[in-house]
């Protein structure tokens, strides 16, 4: 590891390492960057960086898509001694001045298209001192020259070292989309983390070498996309494949031919994109040419992996990881003995795992639990109160996910510990719920939360996307239900289904179950089974 304790600084030394510096790191489009040229790039833009103050341990966020100034612009930040703090260009001007206040970041790197937004904000952001634009492509020749961030990092000699630092310093902060909008989670990692991470994950499950071409589809805003799409593929020596455009069907598709990527990472909610619009236009397998396709970032639902499987032409690796984590904490193949839905497979090389009670004993097996997690990639607690964390004990960090460990060993993931809910006295999980629903040939996606009726009972309420030929109304939803009574204990049935046209989603495709509100009043379900 790098004497400097600098993440970056420990990567360009990766970089310079004998027959490195030709190939080929990062390709978007028709551009490509070789690991000699990113090399340089980064150090230039940590040069700029410095020269407009920015003091080690400073914030500094990024509002751009996933482009090669992105990715060269993170490294930049955290070579200078910044932390990078990768926010999604989807945000509204409120989302822009929520972040960073929270973050207190005193600098921002922006599309010139996306400068509007912080325009309508920088006067309540006193902590903001500086906001560099990328792209003025459209700008007077002078304008472009003054402005535009990366002219002046054309202009910088590129010869600083990185920031001497430890290898525990916050290098980046990445907010957790597991919780509700008003309650901001930043989770800080490092050289140490991120280095760990590689370790377990990226060499121990994924198998990443200097042969493989990697296209995910992850943003570089969550742990998934950054790891997966930036920062696994260049430890590795890897080429990585950026794709600035929000991910469809078509534009994955042709990648997948002109780029020929080896590995491919995707949320399930991709997966299932891809898996219609492969059948719908009648491809033939697709992705068989993939030594490796990944699913994280949310559930993989039962009848999803079937038509994986045979519509794309591939088996996936399925994982449950966490932004605390910057990776995996358990994995499964699709092909695996036992693996199904819910199945989140084993353990990772380097992490532990535990399931507990409320009171922190560990429970028995197929028993729900809450699950505990350490790793040497886990962060050391939220910023900025970073080691004061009521979530890490003895070096446990205790998750928001309910989970049960079956007879073999696999861990059956139960839904977030906030999404569980009693009925009758008896714990329901939306996971299963929905796995029920999903099954159904009506069904195209679904989502389940406990929702009150008049008397202030509990029970299951279901939000649901019909599938093509189908149309939601009462004679669909009595099916549905009385279908779901058939494959679950009854007392699970949903009471209620509200037919939607779409459910809300986070930027790296997770399910807002918070922002699931009932359509119409929710009268006492008449029912003899609680």
């Amino acid at each position: 590891m790098t004497a400097s304790g600098n993440l970056t600084g420990w990567m360009l030394e990766r970089f310079a390492a004998p027959g490195v510096g030709a190939r080929v790191a990062l390709r978007q489009g028709e551009r490509q960057l070789s690991y000699a040229e990113l090399s340089t790039l980064v150090v230039r833009i940590a040069d700029v960086l410095r020269g407009l103050g920015l003091a080690r341990g400073e914030r500094v966020a990024l509002f751009m898509r996933d482009t090669m100034e992105t990715a060269a612009s993170i490294l930049g930040i955290v070579h200078a001694g910044g932390v990078a703090v990768p926010l999604s260009e989807l945000m509204t001007a409120d989302d822009v001045k929520r972040y960073l206040k929270h973050c207190g970041a005193t600098m921002a790197i922006v599309e010139a298209r996306l400068e509007p937004l912080l325009d309508e904000v920088r006067s309540e952001l006193p902590a903001l001192r500086e906001v560099l634009c990328v792209g003025l492509g459209d700008q007077p020749a002078n304008e472009r020259r003054e402005r535009d961030f990366f002219s002046s990092v054309a202009r910088a000699t590129g010869d600083g070292a990185a920031m001497p630092c430890a290898p525990t310093d916050v290098a980046m902060l990445l907010y957790s989309a597991g919780f509700a909008a008003e309650d901001l989670r930043a989770v800080p990692h490092s050289l140490a983390t991120v280095s760990a991470a590689f370790d377990s994950c990226a060499r121990g499950l994924f198998g990443l070498t200097d042969e493989d071409c990697v296209l995910s589809v992850g943003r570089l805003t969550t742990a998934y996309g950054l790891g997966s799409g930036l920062l696994f593929p260049l430890l590795a020596g890897a080429q990585a494949v950026l794709l600035p455009e929000q991910p469809k069907s078509e534009a994955i598709f042709r990648l997948i031919v002109d780029v020929k990527p080896t590995v491919f990472f995707a949320t399930p909610s991709i997966y299932s994109q891809l898996t219609f619009d492969s059948a719908t236009a009648g491809s033939a397998k697709p992705l068989a040419g993939l030594r490796l396709a990944v699913a994280g970032a949310e559930g993989m639902p039962e009848h999803l992996i079937p038509k994986i499987r045979t519509v794309l032409g591939t088996e996936v690796v399925v994982g449950y990881g966490l932004t605390e984590l910057f990776q995996f904490a358990l994995a499964g193949r699709s092909d695996d003995r036992g693996n199904r839905a819910g199945v989140c497979g084993r353990p990772l090389p380097g992490v532990q795992a535990r399931v507990v009670d409320d009171d922190g004993d560990p429970v028995e097996a197929n028993e729900i639990g809450t699950l505990q997690l350490a790793a040497g990639s886990m962060f050391a607690g939220y910023w900025p109160d970073s080691l004061t964390s009521g979530d890490i004990r003895d070096g446990w960090f205790t998750t928001h996910d309910r989970f049960l460990v079956d007879g073999n060993g696999d861990y059956h993931h139960c839904g977030r510990v906030d999404d569980l809910f009693k009925v009758g006295g008896k714990w329901v999980s939306p996971v299963e719920v929905e796995r029920a629903l999903t099954a159904h040939e009506a069904v195209w996606e679904c989502a389940v939360i406990g929702s009150t009726d008049e008397e202030g009972l509990v029970k299951p309420l279901a939000f649901v996307v019909t599938n093509v030929g189908h149309q939601g109304g009462p004679a669909l939803e009595n099916e549905l239900q009385e279908y779901v009574k058939t494959v679950l204990a009854p007392y699970k049935y949903p009471r209620w289904i509200d037919f939607v046209d779409a459910l809300p989603r986070g930027p790296g495709g997770k399910i807002l179950r918070y922002k699931l509100k009932p359509q119409r009043r929710r009268r006492r379900a008449e029912t003899g089974h609680g």
